[in-house]
Order: C-alpha cells, then structure tokens, then sequence
C-alpha cells in the first residue's frame, strides 16, 4: 500500500505534546479524503475487461468500485471505467447486472446534476477569451450567454443544454477546444438566424 506524508492540521498539532511536535505524519491513500487512486481505477478496469474472471471477482471489483462513491464523474470519465461496467448491465448473472446497472444510474445522476449557473444578462456580449481566464465555472457561465445572445429566441434552458452537451462531448474539460466548439456553436447559430437587412 502506498505511503504518504502529511502536513498535520494546526488541531492535530495543538492536540500532540509541545516538546514531541512532528510537523508531518504517514498517512495512506484511504486515509486522506477526496483523494482518488486512480491506478487502482485503473487496474480495475483492465481486471474487468479480461474474459477469463470469475463472477465472484467481477462482483467483487463491482462493490470496490461502488465503495468508491466521491468517485468524481471527470475520473470516470478519463479512467473509461464507464466503458468496462456498462456491458456489464447485461450480464446473464442478477447481481453482476444490478451493481452495474447502480454504478451507472449513479454515474448519470451525477452528470445530470452538474451545477450550471443561471443566465443573469442577454442579449450581453462578451469574449470567452477574456485576459483574466476565470475558473472553468466561470468560462462556462460566459458560454452559456453568449450561446443564448446568438440564439433566435431566448430559451436559457435551451442554452444550458447547448453548453452542457459541447462540455460533455469535450470530455467535460474547459479548454482550447472547448472554447473552439462553442464559438463554432455560435457562428452556427448567427448563421442561422433570419436577416433583418432591408433589400
């Protein structure tokens, strides 16, 4: 098992004898929260592509994987674990299926949930490629007003899905490419739309 050390909190540190006060400590990968073993993903997932496994095995790497539930849903999706499990939800064995089937519910239900602000201005202008950069939650607040100022009519929901479907088609990363999709998105949509020119 793979050991790590930790800075310890001002509490542990407060809490331990003045004239024994180690500033670190040992600690393991389950230990620390919201820290994913993705090697252990990782071997999981070539485990449950092999042929030759047993049902017991696939059962059991399927409730390790359901133990794993801060799993977050970028993980799943750069792991392709997805891609292993969801076969699975047609398993001739009953309980292979229904861990499969409650991993991948569980997995949608997350992608579903995905926060996404509210449009606050339209009809606003404004560059995705602003100097400042932002947080990826910010560039995707920008994405959605400005796929709803180019839209033919107002619909924010409309425009949610937009952006949610370009940001999960980019492997839910906000990057170059991203930014590329939703600028094509919206010449598309500008190209779309009827002209108002007088002839």
């Amino acid at each position: 098992m793979d050991k790590f050390i930790k800075r310890l909190s001002s509490e542990e540190a407060a809490s331990m004898n003045k004239s024994k006060r180690p500033l670190l400590r040992q600690v393991t990968l389950k230990s620390l929260g919201g820290v994913t073993d993705v090697k252990r993903i990782l071997s999981i997932k070539e485990l449950l592509d092999c042929r030759g496994i047993s049902e017991d095995q696939t059962v059991k790497l399927l409730n390790e994987l359901d133990t794993l539930t801060a799993l977050p849903i970028h993980i799943v999706s750069e792991t392709g674990i997805g891609r292993s499990v969801g076969p699975l939800r047609k398993h001739p064995s009953e309980s292979i299926s229904a861990v499969a089937k409650k991993l991948i519910s569980a997995w949608k239900g997350k992608i579903k949930t995905m926060p996404i602000a509210p449009v606050s201005a339209p009809r606003a202008q404004f560059s995705l490629l602003s100097t400042g950069g932002g947080s990826s939650e910010d560039i995707r607040k920008r994405a959605v007003r400005l796929i709803l100022a180019n839209m033919p009519v107002t619909d924010s929901d409309g425009a949610k899905v937009i952006e949610r479907d370009i940001f999960i088609a980019n492997n839910m990363k906000v990057d170059k490419t991203y930014k590329t999709k939703v600028r094509q998105k919206v010449f598309e949509l500008k190209r779309d739309q009827p002209s108002n020119s007088k002839d």
